[in-house]
């Protein structure tokens, strides 16, 4: 990942108490290396961020989501929300060839919108081809060059 990217990363057993991501959708077992997702019966995992987001997630132009092995991602979308009380809103959304392949994982870029007002979490949701159990290894926010 390039300099000033924001990772979190599922390769410890546990995540730091306010470190941790919730399955808000399918579910999310933490492991040794990476946390394991099980989609849900429509193949979807949707993982939701801890509060409190630093600065640095605003600035962000694509986010990776790191998987182990083929993961057979067809469709990674982020919400965004501002505040507690505020709803979610997509700030990025690909699938087929908007997902890029790098090093780090699969990655999608952030879509036109305001970048002025803070993010305080995440909303990351994962489609796939199948129900298959899937190890998850990091997520990352990458800034813009």
């Amino acid at each position: 990942l390039p300099p000033g990217s924001l990772a979190w990363s599922f390769a410890a057993a546990k995540q730091a108490g306010g470190d941790a991501w919730t399955a808000e959708r399918g579910r999310m077992t933490p492991g040794d290396g990476e946390a394991r997702l099980q989609p849900d019966t429509s193949r979807r995992v949707i993982l939701v961020s801890p509060p409190g987001l630093p600065e640095a997630v605003r600035a962000a132009e694509e986010f990776v989501v790191g998987m182990t092995g083929d993961a057979g991602l067809q469709r990674v979308r982020i919400q965004a929300r501002r505040d507690a009380r505020g709803g979610w809103i997509t700030i990025a959304d690909g699938k087929g060839t908007a997902l890029r392949a790098t090093p780090a994982g699969i990655a999608v870029k952030r879509t036109v919108g305001a970048r002025d007002q803070p993010i305080e979490r995440l909303r990351v949701e994962l489609s796939f081809r199948t129900t298959n159990p899937r190890g998850l290894i990091s997520i990352a926010a990458v800034p813009g060059p």
